[in-house]
């Protein structure tokens, strides 16, 4: 059984005496990184923001991730006064804090993305967060996520890292998965870079004019060639309608 170096960390809706906990058990985890899930208004930006209890990304270590980074609810990363990254964000990038996509089903907002783009502020792992409310959309499948990424002005190369050698490097097994070198698991993903003219959604419903998509033309895993699936429908109608009661709180 493979022992991967990370936990998974989900927070909700939990009391402050309660995160402070949590952090005190996290930090004793030191061997392993943290992967921080994070839409709650309760966990805040900075640790100085309540008297040095967990906060997020302001408790993260060098290695942790914090995921689902373009999400526009109240505890997104964007200040929606100045429209701007909080300090707190680029000083735990700064630090070594990774920044993954986690698109999911309502956790990828184009005008969020859009704003980091203009800050430049690429994520480090591009990841779908993909489960069965969102295969149909807004996900759809990773290489859609990729290339939503490349039409906010990622650059393709950075954008196959992050799904890539980046992401297997986080969980400590770059020595064997995300890259072609000797040695390695030959899972093996090929793509052509397709010129489109379509609307795709972010999980709030909203559109953008996507002119180039990544579409997989063949895939190995551990050697062994596989049928390419694609989403169909694509794009769906019918997933920009099915509005979730949690988007309604979106402050970007």
């Amino acid at each position: 059984m493979q022992l991967y170096s990370f936990i998974a960390i989900g927070v909700l809706e939990c009391t402050k005496e309660q995160l402070s906990k949590l952090s005190h058990e996290v930090e004793g985890l030191s061997a392993v990184s943290a992967n921080m899930h994070h839409v709650s208004p309760k966990l805040l930006l900075s640790a100085t923001d309540f008297d040095g209890q967990l906060s997020c990304p302001g408790s993260l270590r060098s290695g942790d991730i914090y995921t689902h980074t373009f999400h526009p609810y109240p505890s997104t990363i964007i200040d929606p006064a100045s429209r701007l990254i909080f300090q707190d964000v680029h000083d735990a990038r700064r630090k070594g804090v990774l920044f993954d996509v986690g698109h999911g089903k309502g956790s990828f907002s184009w005008t969020v993305a859009e704003i980091c783009a203009e800050e430049n502020f690429w994520p480090d792992i591009i990841s779908s967060d993909l489960h069965s409310g969102n295969l149909k959309g807004p996900a759809y499948d990773l290489p859609t996520v990729m290339s939503k990424m490349l039409h906010v002005g990622m650059a393709l190369y950075e954008v196959f890292r992050a799904a890539t050698v980046s992401p297997a490097a986080a969980i400590g097994r770059g020595n064997t998965l995300g890259t072609l070198s000797s040695g390695c698991i030959a899972d093996v993903a090929v793509f052509v870079l397709k010129d489109v003219n379509i609307q795709l959604e972010d999980c709030q419903g909203r559109l953008r004019e996507i002119k180039q998509l990544l579409v997989p033309v063949a895939v190995w895993r551990e050697g062994r060639k596989y049928h390419v699936t694609k989403p169909d429908p694509f794009p769906d109608p019918n997933s920009t309608t099915a509005k979730d009661p949690l988007w309604l709180k979106a402050v970007i």
